[in-house]
């Protein structure tokens, strides 16, 4: 049975779960051996890379891979892929969307018709690490946009849930050649995010990437809605 924990936000009540933990673990049965068969817990190789990263499908949905696992692996919130997409184009621009792909404004608008405050700020990783609370960075490599989830800051090594690619670790020198500081939160029921951030579970299933208080005030929307990764961008 999942306990459900009612967050009262605004004039709505979201029901919010306890942070999913690890995908499906298949036993593996060994017989026939001296003294009986026993039974060893097994995941496949592809479960363990993806393990608290909801994986994306298509080339341009990173955005909505990204938001399914920051509600689903972080707040409890029952949310998909497919659910988060079709929920950001009902909420959103459609015209815009349809040019340049979903963005972190997409991303306010959805989680506010559910009852969820969010806001983007431009923030260091010493005040990820303060905070204390997971979120979605907007990182460019090769001159590609790609939505991310930074799910814990630990000395010099960021963990990240990567949409494409599952969990990765990057040194802080690496990431900030990625990162330009913007981070998208949930500013509601942070206390259900904080506990699931810098988690060792996660941790223990990273692999390497190749390469003051709260936060400030808020970016304007204009500024969020620049940041989206353009068609043919992951």
């Amino acid at each position: 049975m999942i306990r459900r924990a009612g967050i009262l936000l605004g004039s709505g009540l979201v029901a919010v779960a306890q942070p999913a933990a690890a995908q499906h673990v298949q036993r593996f049965e060994i017989p026939a051996l001296p003294g009986g068969g026993f039974q060893v817990p097994m995941r496949s190789m592809l479960d363990a890379r993806f393990y608290t990263v909801i994986r994306q499908r298509y080339d341009f949905s990173c955005g909505s891979a990204a938001l399914a696992t920051l509600l689903h692996y972080h707040y409890g919130v029952a949310a998909s892929e497919d659910s988060v997409f079709a929920g950001m184009w009902k909420e959103g621009d459609r015209t815009l969307i349809k040019q340049q792909g979903f963005s972190l404004l997409d991303m306010k608008r959805y989680l506010t018709a559910i009852g969820l405050s969010a806001d983007g700020y431009r923030v260091t990783l010493d005040d990820i690490a303060k905070a204390g609370v997971p979120g979605i960075a907007l990182t460019v490599v090769d001159g590609y946009r790609h939505f991310i989830v930074i799910k814990g800051v630990r000395g010099d090594h960021v963990l990240v849930g990567d949409p494409s690619k599952g969990l990765l670790v990057y040194d802080r020198a690496a990431f900030g050649k990625i990162w330009d500081g913007l981070f998208f939160v949930v500013t509601a029921a942070q206390d259900v995010g904080k506990s699931s951030f810098n988690r060792s579970s996660q941790w223990a299933h990273w692999l390497r990437a190749p390469v003051s208080g709260d936060f400030a005030r808020p970016l304007s929307e204009a500024a969020l809605s620049l940041a989206a990764p353009q068609l043919g961008d992951f």
